[in-house]
């Protein structure tokens, strides 16, 4: 009898120590644990059109541990978000709660440091991926990269280029109000943008709320395709 009870006692036990309730409070403790060897770092700040609202592009640092770290790497040069802080107001909000890796905003209206200027756009446009298109659980420069806007005090925060199209050029056109840019889509589904896939022509009027279109009609690339042929194909021997 002694003996029964000793053996469900020890069951009992293995079976407490495998507790999902048990595991998750684990998992919880190492979370915990890795948010606490996160430092913010807000190195850089620059200020919109001298109206006292200033944008900190954010890094992510982590204290040095002695095995390796818990987070994916960040490609130099990039930012996993953008905080904004109203000086007039103390207000201060994150331009977006997407999971986003910004590569560049305002590229022509900023001089790096000191001041991005919205005087020839009134926006603040921005090139940034949100899509692991590989599915290597990674966003890097294989992932198509997007264009994005928001207004000059990084609000109504919205994307111009379409989903699974990798940004190759674009410019805001003022007199039109309307950006203009170019972005390749994967012709051939090997998960790759290269040079060999097909470049298309897009314009979106940001003023208005609208998808972004093709410029030139199916019906004009086709006329291309033939003028094409016709003049650059090899000739057979």
């Amino acid at each position: 009898m002694k003996k029964s009870i000793f053996i469900l006692s020890a069951i009992a036990i293995i079976s407490c120590s495998r507790n999902p309730e048990s595991e998750s409070s684990s998992n919880n403790i190492e979370t915990e644990s890795s948010i606490e060897n996160l430092n913010v770092q807000t190195s850089n700040f620059s200020e919109i059109d001298s109206s006292g609202v200033l944008m900190f592009p954010l890094r992510m640092g982590e204290t040095k541990r002695e095995y390796e770290s818990s987070y994916k790497n960040i490609p130099a040069y990039n930012y996993w978000n953008i905080m904004f802080y109203n000086s007039n107001t103390n207000n201060y909000y994150l331009l977006t709660k997407d999971k986003i890796l910004i590569e560049g905003f305002n590229e022509d209206y900023y001089d790096g440091v000191e001041t991005v200027s919205t005087h020839k756009t009134n926006y603040i446009f921005y090139t940034a991926r949100s899509l692991d298109y590989n599915k290597d659980k990674l966003l890097n420069h294989q992932d198509p990269l997007y264009l994005y806007v928001s207004d000059k005090e990084g609000k109504n925060f919205r994307q111009l280029s379409p989903n699974n199209y990798n940004l190759e050029n674009w410019k805001y056109i003022k007199s039109t109000k309307k950006v203009v840019f170019s972005a390749s889509k994967d012709s051939d589904k090997n998960s790759l943008f290269d040079d060999k896939d097909e470049v298309v022509a897009f314009e979106v009027n940001v003023d208005v709320n609208e998808s972004a279109k093709e410029i030139f009609n199916n019906e004009t690339k086709s006329e291309l395709k033939k003028l094409y042929d016709r003049d650059w194909k090899k000739i057979k021997k």
